[in-house]
């Protein structure tokens, strides 16, 4: 019988570990977002995210932008438990820069890369999801030891 118990309880332990909707980041009282507002938008677009049809990936996005500027990037980074042991991400090259921008009245991400620009409306945003050209990506609790970092050479302001 304690040998069925330990089982069980193992059994458990391992599927709460192999969860991937636990690294998804939950508020008690989750908003819209007004759009119109650039400042609460870049402020609430930082962090980390993870497309809702792709939880179980290991690549979530980061988004960091400046407190006051309106630009970062598109980093698309590994997410694993080595990573947040090292405190070491692998380097790479020629990210994709976004921008928000307002046009015709709307608040839009722009991206821009080596060979090609885009601009895309932001159909939502809450604090903990938002919504662009169709896809709907969830706040991730990302990586701890980067909400501390200077990446993008900035005077640390935050």
């Amino acid at each position: 019988m304690r040998l069925i118990i330990y089982i069980s309880i193992l059994t458990l332990f391992l599927l709460g570990c192999s969860n991937p909707k636990r690294d998804l980041v939950v508020v008690k009282n989750d908003y819209e977002i007004d759009l119109t507002e650039l400042d609460s938008v870049r402020e609430n677009l930082n962090g980390f995210w993870i497309p809702e049809n792709q939880i179980d990936s290991e690549s979530i996005l980061w988004l960091d932008f400046h407190k006051t500027k309106n630009l970062a990037y598109w980093e698309t980074i590994p997410y694993s438990k080595e990573i947040e042991r090292t405190e070491e991400l692998p380097i790479k090259s020629c990210s994709t820069i976004t921008g928000l921008i307002k046009l015709d009245g709307k608040t839009q991400m722009e991206f821009v890369n080596l060979g090609d620009s885009d601009i895309t409306e932001i159909e939502y945003l809450t604090k903990t999801k938002f919504k662009i050209d169709g896809i709907t990506y969830l706040r991730h609790k990302g990586y701890d030891f980067l909400k501390s970092w200077n990446v993008h050479g900035y005077e640390s302001e935050k």
